[in-house]
């Protein structure tokens, strides 16, 4: 009874000290990620991108890290596309495409067979340059105010027009 009048100093004393420790951690912690979340915020939108290979794609990037990556012939009628997940981390991003998109009969298809096992990693060279492992390079040309997310049985895109 006599330990539970009066608190061991030390042990009091140690619970002071790993609460101090917990709040100096979260207090370091929680910048490193609302950095991370303001960078990723920044690429969010809609991007014409030019890539090796490619004639045209267009990036919806979502700042809650969802998006799009649809591919366009030259005459710039939708040809593919994919659903991706992407996330900074660091100076890197990590993308993973999920459902697939293709025109047919100038309406759009889409068929999701679940997320992809691959990432992809991008190595952000400069502020609109991504370089993919493996040495392809993405060229984000200038955002699209305008683009509309197509949907599945809507019409086709084109670019051009």
């Amino acid at each position: 009874m006599k330990l539970l009048r009066r608190p061991c100093s030390q042990s009091l004393l140690f619970s002071f000290l790993n609460a101090y420790a917990l709040i100096l951690f979260l207090f370091l912690l929680l910048p490193l990620a609302a950095s991370a979340d303001v960078r990723q915020r920044d690429w969010a939108g809609n991007w014409l991108v030019v890539s090796e290979g490619d004639a045209q794609l267009v990036w919806q990037l979502n700042a809650d890290g969802t998006g799009f990556a649809y591919g366009f012939q030259e005459s710039g009628r939708l040809s593919h596309g994919f659903a991706i997940n992407w996330k900074l981390v660091g100076d890197r991003v990590r993308v993973r495409t999920g459902a697939r998109l293709r025109c047919a009969g100038g309406k759009v298809a889409v068929a999701f067979t679940g997320w992809s096992p691959v990432t992809l990693n991008f190595a952000i060279v400069d502020g609109r340059h991504w370089l993919q492992d493996g040495g392809k390079l993405l060229s984000f040309q200038r955002r699209l105010e305008t683009w509309e997310t197509p949907r599945a049985g809507g019409e086709c895109p084109n670019l051009t027009s």
